[in-house]
């Protein structure tokens, strides 16, 4: 309870500075349950909103075999409706389709033999069409996220990204501190969406830094003290 207490008496010390030209990258990394799929695509089931022309690697396992890399693209992604997760937590279930970036590459004999495998009806020896599959394996997504810091403070950061995440969504961040890489984990403590430059939408997260270290804190107060002329914000991440 004490290191609770102590943790939001330096949240409340901590003062949020308003910063320019400061960028980094989020990492993401998400499970979803494949619908169906053929040689050329894939229709899954996730929890995240994926972003309709955006490339994810995708890493393909069935049993024992060994794990498939390849990459696709989101073409389209609605919402499916709303799912308890655990006993009170209610989570939203999106249904995306992705067309793979190298089918009928090398990659088709992989995707050939795991079709062969998993598919619920007989499947020939020339596989056509698209097929509901039998994968207790989730199909794991990554993609990168660039994004702008508006606000920083040593507990975390207000960015603007092309990129929609829930409330306690938790990410990897790289922040580039101009000679200082920040690398940790950060966990989204409140999220809206604004225009952007071009009319599409572009969300504005705060991000709470989880796992950092000693060194790496000191590192942002550091960069701070030396580049940020004291200019403060009310706009807080979390």
């Amino acid at each position: 309870m004490e290191a609770s207490g102590s943790h939001a008496r330096e949240r409340r010390r901590s003062a949020r500075h308003v910063v320019q030209d400061v960028n980094g990258i989020l990492h993401l990394s998400a499970d979803a349950k494949i619908v169906n799929m053929s040689l050329t695509g894939m229709a899954v089931e996730t929890h995240a909103q994926l972003r309709v022309g955006r490339t994810y690697s995708l890493s393909l396992r069935h049993g024992d075999d060994h794990t498939l890399h390849l990459s696709g693209t989101v073409v389209w992604c609605h919402l499916r409706g709303l799912r308890k997760s655990g006993s009170t937590e209610t989570r939203p279930v999106y249904e995306a389709g992705i067309q793979f970036d190298e089918a009928l590459t090398k990659t088709a004999a992989d995707l050939t033999r795991i079709l062969q495998a998993a598919a619920v009806i007989a499947v020939e020896k020339r596989i056509s069409g698209r097929f509901t599959v039998d994968m207790p394996e989730p199909v794991n997504l990554d993609a990168t996220y660039p994004f702008e810091v508006k606000t920083i403070s040593t507990v975390g950061i207000l960015i603007e990204a092309d990129v929609s995440l829930p409330v306690d969504a938790v990410i990897e961040v790289h922040l580039d501190l101009r000679d200082y890489r920040l690398r940790t984990k950060g966990r989204i403590a409140h999220a809206s969406e604004l225009a952007g430059p071009s009319g599409h939408k572009i969300s504005r997260l705060g991000v709470e830094f989880l796992e950092i270290s000693s060194g790496d804190r000191r590192a942002v107060a550091d960069f701070i003290a030396r580049h940020i002329k004291g200019v403060t914000a009310d706009d807080a991440p979390g």
